[in-house]
């Protein structure tokens, strides 16, 4: 096979699984002004902690949210009680996002998207507290929100409480958060200052702790900015030049290691724009800049709902529904095909493409029907049984529920569009 047919075929492959995709997306969700307020939320919230918000991104924040000038983030990792062998697992983020929103009445807060499992809680402040206020405050949203989420998700939650800072510069909670979550072994909750009680004899050696911060980012462990953090506190009191020679030593690293495996949308790093940037910070300016900047850069992840094209089983379902789809195709069946178990294939099939088995067999279907009742004179009725449905009410049922009209209703809609045109 020749490099244009391997092209060609990978472009099939983005072309079938995106467009269902996107007709999946289309109808398992309209889009409402709640909706569109927590996709604001969360791009907001995402923006102020991977790389820093923008002037406009601030104001946004603070006028369509009346977010406050303070603020400290509590990081929440979700695991399952049981692990699967197949990594990350599967949850609607937004139903997570309600949940908590609803669940933190008495807290003004602003949520990040779900994330390797994670998810980030903007706590909104009028003004600093002290560390025993701060603490107090923090554990007493985890304590009160872990049981609940919980029991109601059938998860693991532990959390990493950071530090309080000014809003522009609150991504630096986030390293502190972070570094919290590699300790949730002695404690579910941990607050950023009480770091020191679970590593006590920790030796310090630049170059040592160096080597362990690569070999972290390599393997995407969180003791990254653990690491990271301990990094940054031996900069810090140095002068200005040496900061500023010593963290930029540090982003190329960071870089260099997110980017051995090349991972497709790997963050691109303009050492120039780096170095003049440094160039217009001072003092404290340059630490926040270096969080900010590594946060960026070590926060690469792919999207929840993306699709792994290259994944074998998802070629091989592919293929087989095309050619299948008006069979009598079963979970069972499509798993026995490719040869895995269909308790393997339902979470396989979930975990790369983001939807389960029976969406995808549904919204082709109706794809198809959509195809049939458009470009030929068929009955509603012949449509049902060619695209694989047995019973035309049933068929009506789910022809609506994904394209918000019933296949009687398209046609009179596609005829009239037809004969205005």
């Amino acid at each position: 096979m020749n490099p244009n047919d391997i092209q060609k075929i990978s472009l099939e492959q983005r072309d079938f699984w995106d467009s269902l995709q996107l007709d999946i997306l289309a109808s398992n969700q309209g889009v409402t002004a709640e909706l569109f307020q927590a996709f604001i939320e969360r791009n907001l919230i995402f923006s102020l902690i991977s790389r820093g918000a923008s002037v406009i991104e601030m104001s946004a924040l603070q006028r369509l949210f009346h977010s406050k000038d303070y603020g400290y983030l509590v990081l929440f990792e979700l695991a399952e009680p049981k692990k699967t062998g197949l990594g990350n697992f599967i949850i609607d983020e937004f139903e997570l996002h309600y949940f908590i929103k609803e669940h933190l009445p008495d807290y003004d807060c602003f949520l990040s998207p779900f994330l390797n499992n994670r998810i980030a809680v903007l706590v909104s402040l009028d003004a600093s507290m002290s560390e025993d206020l701060h603490r107090e405050h923090g554990l007493s949203l985890c304590h009160g929100l872990i049981p609940l989420t919980e029991a109601h998700f059938h998860v693991k939650v532990t959390a990493g409480i950071g530090s309080i800072y000014h809003l522009p510069s609150v991504h630096s909670s986030y390293a502190s958060a972070l570094a919290c979550l590699p300790y949730s072994n002695f404690d579910p909750v941990i607050f950023y200052a009480d770091l020191k009680n679970y590593d006590p004899n920790l030796q310090f050696d630049y170059l040592v702790t160096q080597k362990r911060l690569m070999e972290a980012l390599q393997l995407r462990k969180t003791r990254a900015y653990n690491y990271f953090s301990i990094l940054i506190d031996y900069i810090r009191p140095m002068n200005d030049v040496m900061k500023r020679n010593k963290i930029l030593e540090l982003l190329v690293l960071v870089n260099n290691a997110m980017d051995t495996d090349n991972q497709e949308g790997a963050r691109s790093f303009d050492y120039m724009d780096i170095s003049r940037k440094l160039m217009d910070f001072s003092g404290e300016q340059l630490i926040d800049y270096a969080y900010q900047t590594f946060v960026f850069l070590s926060s690469y992840t792919r999207p929840q709902n993306s699709i792994d094209y290259s994944n074998h089983i998802v070629k091989a379902t592919r293929e087989y529904l095309e050619s299948h789809y008006a069979d009598d195709i079963s979970l069972e069946a499509m798993a026995e095909h490719v040869n895995i178990s269909p308790q393997y294939f339902s979470k396989l099939i979930k975990k790369t493409t983001g939807f389960n088995f029976i969406d995808w067999l549904s919204m082709l279907r109706v794809k198809k029907a959509k195809e049939l009742l458009t470009n030929s004179s068929l009955t509603v009725k012949e449509v049902c049984f060619m695209v694989g449905y047995k019973d035309p009410n049933y068929f009506s049922r789910i022809f609506k529920k994904r394209i918000g009209l019933t296949p009687s209703e398209y046609v009179k809609a596609n005829s009239f569009l037809n004969n205005k045109n």
